[in-house]
């Protein structure tokens, strides 16, 4: 299972990212806004901490384009925020 998911992330790199703008079947306008705040998301990671925002925006934009990420992910980590900043009665 490791051949194959090295094997899609290779696929995925030498796609360049206007092809996969191109190529995005849900509307390539819907994809910015939803790159946008998946940004948002990644930067608080740790492991992307090291990452320049024209780095975080391309690692965004990519995952949302091979559809690594939709909305429902989104909500996900807008709830999961919303709840983290609510202080506990």
């Amino acid at each position: 299972m490791a051949k194959k998911d090295a094997a899609a992330k290779d696929a995925l790199e030498r796609k360049s990212t206007e092809e996969m703008i191109l190529n995005f079947g849900k509307g390539k306008y819907s994809a910015i806004p939803m790159a946008a705040l998946w940004a948002k998301e990644l930067k608080k990671r740790e492991e992307n901490r090291h990452l320049t925002p024209a780095e975080l925006l391309d690692l965004a934009l990519r995952e949302v384009l091979s559809g690594r990420v939709e909305w429902k992910d989104l909500k996900k980590a807008a709830v999961a925020e919303v709840a983290a900043d609510v202080p506990a009665e």
